[in-house]
């Protein structure tokens, strides 16, 4: 589990070297008010220019990402460089550095890496469950695995495999420039925090995934590595 530090605006939550990369958490303000020109400085130049082009949320988490990266670079001896995002949004990281970065509406979430090996992070609340989620977002064999499972358990298993999902698409969106569907995969989660990844159709099958879950208070931090065959 991930401890984060007690919540201030723009203050690192947590920093922390995980199997897949470094993760780093920072609280967000709770509102969509413009961001300070005191924190718009401590962004690279281009990613400021970006930052001011922005409005209310997206200003916000924008920022709040690219702090947490700027935190990841530090924490991995590395120069800091500019990371922006191309038109559907994707994170664009430096040559020799792999990332990804998730968000809610009070923290920032970025993972960073060495190598080429594509990652992804997704995080996700578990306070309270949806109605109609577990039908949307799992095939029919998981379906029947969550509805075995006590009642107590169902929709907490049913998160941790939604955001692994979500992780994957973050991981392998650059690749495969598609939309990725929750049909696609079939995750296992692992008692340890290590989960098994499935793929079920094929061009899926020319990846290899490594995934995990820890948690953060009552949310789950997911992670994933996708290895090109």
């Amino acid at each position: 589990m991930i401890h984060p530090e007690p919540a201030a605006p723009w203050a690192l939550a947590f920093v922390n070297a995980i199997p897949h990369g470094v993760v780093v958490g920072v609280h967000l303000p709770a509102g969509p008010d413009p961001v300070e020109e005191a924190v718009l400085t401590r962004l690279v130049p281009a990613e400021r220019d970006a930052a001011v082009a922005l409005r209310g949320f997206r200003q916000v988490q924008f920022v709040g990402g690219r702090l947490a990266v700027a935190a990841a670079f530090a924490e991995l001896g590395t120069r800091r460089m500019a990371v922006l995002a191309d038109e559907h949004g994707t994170p664009l990281f430096p040559e020799g550095l792999v990332g990804s970065i998730s968000h809610k509406q009070d923290l920032a979430v970025a993972l960073l890496a060495r190598g080429s090996v594509a990652v992804g992070v997704d995080l996700e609340d578990t306070d309270r469950p949806r109605p109609g989620v577990p039908e949307r977002v799992l095939t029919p064999r998981e379906l029947e695995a969550v509805r075995a499972l006590p009642e107590s358990r169902q929709w907490v298993d049913t998160v941790v495999r939604f955001s692994v999902k979500e992780s994957i698409y973050k991981a392998i969106h650059p690749t495969l420039r598609r939309y990725v569907g929750f049909g696609e995969v079939e995750v296992w989660p692992g008692t340890d925090g290590w989960d098994r990844v499935d793929p079920v159709t094929p061009e899926l099958t020319t990846f290899q995934f490594e995934a995990r879950h820890c948690w953060i208070g009552m949310r789950v931090l997911t992670t994933v590595r996708a290895e090109a065959r």
